[in-house]
């Protein structure tokens, strides 16, 4: 019992997988889409007065999506 518990052990451990996965497109999809402040999500009223601070020519904040 304790041979075939150390086995499915040894297997698992052989699959794991550590690369990122995308577990829902949605969400995946509205995060691309929402505003951010310095890579982190921001409200939209919030994103209106960092706007104001923030010269059009610089690139500051802008998180590309690929």
């Amino acid at each position: 019992d304790r041979e075939a518990r150390v086995l499915r052990y040894r297997e698992k451990k052989k699959n794991r997988k550590f690369e990122k996965t995308i577990r829902y497109a949605s969400r995946k999809a509205y995060a691309e889409t929402r505003p951010r402040i310095k890579g982190r999500f921001a409200k939209r009223t919030e994103m209106d007065i960092v706007e104001a601070d923030i010269s059009p020519e610089s690139s500051y904040g802008v998180v590309p999506s690929y």
